[in-house]
């Protein structure tokens, strides 16, 4: 990796304009009403297992390889927002809140 390799990663991780700060804004709240109720803690839940989250796999075929790269890579953006959103706990522990 490069010396320009990694600034383009530093880049990535922070959002470019207001635009991008108020969108992501609008999905911590969308994770927010979500993590609120059982059903929705499930979906993300459900989501991030799907998107093989949980799993370690070393396939042979470098287009799985790729492919399985993509989908960990949109797994761990919603992980990181149910993290922003402080219902991760939740979400990974299948814990019931109270007055549900």
């Amino acid at each position: 990796m490069s010396a320009s390799d990694a600034g383009y990663f530093d880049d990535y991780e922070l959002p470019d304009t207001k635009q991008d700060e108020n969108q992501r804004s609008m999905l911590v709240n969308a994770i927010q009403l979500m993590g609120k109720e059982y059903v929705g803690r499930e979906f993300l839940r459900w989501l991030m297992e799907k998107t093989k989250v949980f799993e370690q796999e070393f396939p042979k075929d470098l287009t799985l390889v790729a492919w399985n790269a993509g989908l960990r890579t949109v797994g761990l953006e919603i992980l990181s927002l149910c993290s922003e959103a402080n219902v991760l706990q939740h979400v990974l522990t299948k814990e019931v809140i109270e007055n549900e």
